[in-house]
């Protein structure tokens, strides 16, 4: 493997972690549960996982298409939302 294909991988389910610590933070903000580090980090592996599967990738790149539109028209209402939140 060369060093872009290297660096696209791992920069991708780096995002993927994020978007998985992310999803945990916004449901614990829901539910008013109290945050924990150990299932913080199994939602931000999960969703590591999920965004490797070749099979989720479609869905995936519409999501982190979609985040990049509401980042670029700065809809912040949006960014509240259920769907915005979720990693898939």
């Amino acid at each position: 493997m060369n060093r872009s294909t290297i660096f696209f991988l791992s920069s991708w389910s780096l995002l993927g972690f994020k978007r998985g610590i992310n999803a945990y933070d916004y449901s614990c903000n829901k539910s008013h549960k109290q945050h924990l580090y150990l299932k913080k980090g199994i939602w931000g592996l999960g969703s590591t996982l999920v965004y490797i599967n070749p099979c989720a990738f479609p869905f995936v790149l519409y999501k982190e298409i979609y985040r990049l539109e509401v980042q670029f028209r700065g809809l912040d209402d949006e960014k509240k939302t259920d769907f915005y939140n979720e990693v898939l």
